[in-house]
């Protein structure tokens, strides 16, 4: 009889990477696909690391599918903007092991600035994309991508949501696969882009468009109802769709590209058909093509923002709507008391800067009440590009607010441009000693690799000097009359002044 275990979407895939045979695995920490890789530091005995960022990480996974071998690379959606430049053109060069890019996508932007669909990413790459319904299809489906990246020698993306990677379900646990053998082969003319190659390499990749849909096809299932009324449900929409019997005829879509013929199979006869998909009107916009009797977010009757959820087509076929979700208060969250960004943040309004641009990390949460300290948030890094674009207008005292694993994932490029075009601003890192936001992983400044072991580590105060910043201060932020001091004194000064307040995370600090 087979082992069976209850797993969230994101152990799931990572166990389905197990079991496929993967010789590595790679992430930046970003909620909601954060439990992949700490699943597989914690269970897989191969390498799993954190990489600086998305980008970086990517880059790594190519070059163990470059050995033969097999590599799945995580992120959540916004993550993938970061590694879009490698995952573009790796989709031109193509992979020799198995190469599987899981992006857990958001929508409601439960903890992420935007709702972007990865579906549509991997329309723009020409890249297969999986999406599945469930945790137990979420493990089976990541071990067809491996099978599907080799078959065709193409990366594959996996798209999650929120909702599939943190809920959990039963799941059949098989046997590990053994790893690949390393071969590790030269072929300039297939791995280097340069344009005697990437127009012939993306003709290949066109010719291969078509196989992927007859590939795909039998991931895509139908199921006949008694009713003329049908539902297309992409990936955890299939799950919303059993909330409303068996009656209606069902097309789950499972894989992408999408085989239209389909679609128009599944549309003829039917005398009202819903898309439930969550994101983008992607599938919609295809069926719209065979049929005038589609309903769904470009007709109107769901919403193009937020998450859809189960209860999204209730009120059309139940004749009523769930109203217990809107009732709960809202709880948004906030610093921990005790964090030493309470104090940071109490000096820095204190000193009084013009204009304070933040970023991405728990720090963000000092937007709100009671300290209503950042004007500005954008992205991973941004914090300090716009501070220099802010300044270069002859404004005074702009101070720029950065975490320390956000720092070293896009933060220091922005800091070297600083200093090299001479800019006027403050750059406060807020040092925690961790990746608090999403589960106190660590960072290279802390010098603890993904399982727990000692690996190297990076000064960060070196760092800032060796990029030539005017000045260094490190500051306990309890020390909020000095810090507040300080603080004053460097927004007075020219140049680029780097401000440290440290404290451990009190989260770290007591494991």
């Amino acid at each position: 009889m087979a082992k069976k275990a209850l797993m969230s979407g994101n152990e799931a895939i990572a166990r389905g990477a197990m079991e496929a045979g993967i010789s590595y695995a790679g992430s930046y920490p970003g909620t909601p696909a954060t439990e992949i890789l700490q699943y597989l530091a914690q269970n897989f005995k191969g390498k799993a690391e954190w990489s600086v960022n998305e980008k970086v990480a990517l880059e790594v996974a190519v070059g163990v599918s470059y050995t033969g071998r097999r590599a799945i690379c995580s992120m959540k959606h916004v993550g993938l903007n970061v590694a879009a430049d490698p995952l573009m053109t790796s989709a031109y060069l193509g992979a020799r092991g198995g190469l599987l890019v899981v992006v857990a996508d958001d929508p409601g932007a439960y903890s992420s600035q935007n709702e972007q669909d990865t579906r549509i990413f991997a329309r723009f790459a020409k890249l297969p994309c999986f999406e599945p319904s469930d945790a137990a299809e979420a493990k089976e489906m990541t071990i067809a991508a491996f099978e599907f990246s080799e078959k065709y020698e193409v990366p594959v993306i996996l798209r999650s949501l929120t909702r599939l990677s943190h809920t959990a379900s039963p799941v059949e646990i098989g046997e590990i696969r053994p790893e690949n053998k390393l071969d590790l082969k030269k072929d300039p003319s297939r791995l280097i882009a340069v344009p005697s190659n990437v127009v012939r390499l993306h003709k290949l990749l066109n010719e291969k468009q078509e196989k992927f849909k007859e590939y795909g096809n039998k991931f895509n299932t139908v199921t006949m109802g008694k009713s003329k009324k049908g539902i297309i449900a992409a990936g955890i929409g299939a799950a919303y769709a059993k909330e409303y019997g068996e009656e209606y005829s069902v097309l789950k879509i499972n894989f992408y590209p999408v085989d239209e013929k389909e679609i128009e199979k599944f549309v003829g006869g039917l005398e009202e058909v819903w898309v439930v998909e969550e994101g983008e009107p992607v599938i919609e916009e295809l069926a719209r093509k065979y049929s005038k009797k589609v309903r769904g977010k470009l007709s109107g009757d769901l919403s193009k923002e937020g998450e859809l959820g189960p209860d999204c087509l209730a009120p059309y076929y139940t004749g009523k709507k769930s109203k217990a979700v809107k009732e709960l208060p809202k709880r948004p969250p906030v610093l921990c008391p005790g964090c030493g960004h309470r104090d940071s943040y109490k000096a820095l309004k204190a000193a009084g800067p013009s204009f304070v641009t933040g970023d991405i990390g728990c720090y963000t949460l000092g937007f709100a009440a009671p300290f209503s300290a950042l004007d500005t948030c954008l992205c991973m890094g941004a914090s300090i590009g716009k501070a220099i674009g802010i300044a270069s207008q002859g404004v005074k005292k702009v101070v720029a607010v950065i975490g320390d694993s956000t720092f070293m994932h896009s933060g220091v490029t922005g800091l070297i441009t600083a200093v090299y075009n001479k800019a006027d601003i403050t750059v406060m890192i807020f040092d925690n000693s961790s990746t608090a936001m999403t589960g106190h992983q660590p960072t290279p400044f802390t010098g603890e690799t993904a399982k727990g072991e000692e690996g190297g580590k990076v000064s960060l105060e070196g760092l800032c000097r060796a990029c030539g910043v005017n000045s260094v201060d490190i500051i306990d932020p309890v020390k909020v009359d000095e810090l507040t001091v300080l603080i004053k004194k460097r927004m007075d000064e020219q140049g680029v002044k780097v401000i440290i307040p440290r404290r451990e995370c009190l989260f770290v600090k007591k494991k």
